[in-house]
C-alpha cells in the first residue's frame, strides 16, 4: 500500500489507507471528482535556451515539479501523472474529500503563487551567472464531475487513474492559451467560488 501510493498522495493519507484498506476500491467506481491539469507555457523557448546544458534543464524541471507537487499534496490531491512538462492531479479518491472542489482550487492558486516565487529565484540565479532569464508561466484547467477511477492498465503494469468527460473538459480548459488565467467549468463554478476566475463560454 505504501509503495503503491507513496508517490501519489501525502504521507498522512498513505497512512490512513494503510490502516484501513476498506477505504480503497481499486476495482473501479464512479465518483464525483475534481480534476486539475497544468503545463508550462512556452516551454520550448526555455528548453532551447538550455539546449547545451541538459543538467540545468533537468534541474529546472525537477524544481518546478517539486513545487507543483507539494502544493497539490498539501491540499489533499492525488498525483495522476507527469506528461512532459505537464501535471495531472485529482481529488476525492482514493480517500473521500467532501471539500474536493475547494481543495483543488486552493491548490491551483498556490501553484500560481509558487511559480511566481520560483521565477524570482531563477531570475536571481540567472543574473548571478550573467545570462537571460526566461520567465516560467503555467496554464491550469480545473473541472468537477463524475469520473471512473480505479486501477487501469495491463497485467504487467497498472496505474491508479481517472477517466471520463470531466477529465477531458479539464484538459481542454488547460489548453486555452490565456495568460495568468484560471479557467473553471460551469459545473465547478456552481460548487465553489474561486477568486481570479474568468468566464469561459466555449470549451
Amino acid at each position: 500500500m505504501r509503495r503503491a501510493f507513496g508517490h501519489h498522495i501525502a504521507p498522512e493519507l498513505v497512512e490512513q489507507l494503510a490502516n484501513d484498506t476498506n477505504k480503497l476500491n481499486l476495482g473501479g467506481e464512479i465518483r464525483q471528482m475534481s480534476i486539475l491539469f497544468s503545463d508550462v507555457r512556452g516551454f520550448t523557448k526555455i528548453a532551447e535556451q538550455l539546449r547545451g546544458d541538459p543538467a540545468s534543464l533537468t534541474r529546472l524541471l525537477n524544481m518546478y515539479f517539486t513545487k507543483m507537487t507539494d502544493r497539490i499534496l498539501e491540499n489533499g490531491g492525488t498525483i495522476d501523472k507527469y506528461m512532459g512538462d505537464a501535471v495531472m492531479a485529482f481529488w476525492n479518491a482514493p480517500l473521500d474529500d467532501p471539500e474536493h472542489a475547494r481543495h483543488c482550487c486552493d491548490a491551483a492558486l498556490e501553484m500560481l503563487d509558487g511559480v511566481a516565487k520560483l521565477n524570482v529565484k531563477l531570475s536571481d540565479e540567472a543574473e548571478q551567472e550573467g545570462r537571460t532569464h526566461v520567465p516560467m508561466r503555467i496554464g491550469i484547467g480545473l473541472n468537477t464531475g463524475d469520473c471512473l477511477v480505479g486501477n487501469f492498465g495491463s497485467e504487467h503494469r497498472l496505474n491508479y487513474s481517472v477517466m471520463g468527460d470531466a477529465v477531458n473538459v479539464a484538459s481542454r480548459l488547460e489548453g486555452q492559451k490565456k495568460p495568468m488565467a484560471l479557467p473553471l467549468s460551469p459545473a465547478r463554478k456552481r460548487l465553489i467560488w474561486c477568486p481570479n476566475m474568468r468566464r469561459s463560454n466555449s470549451i
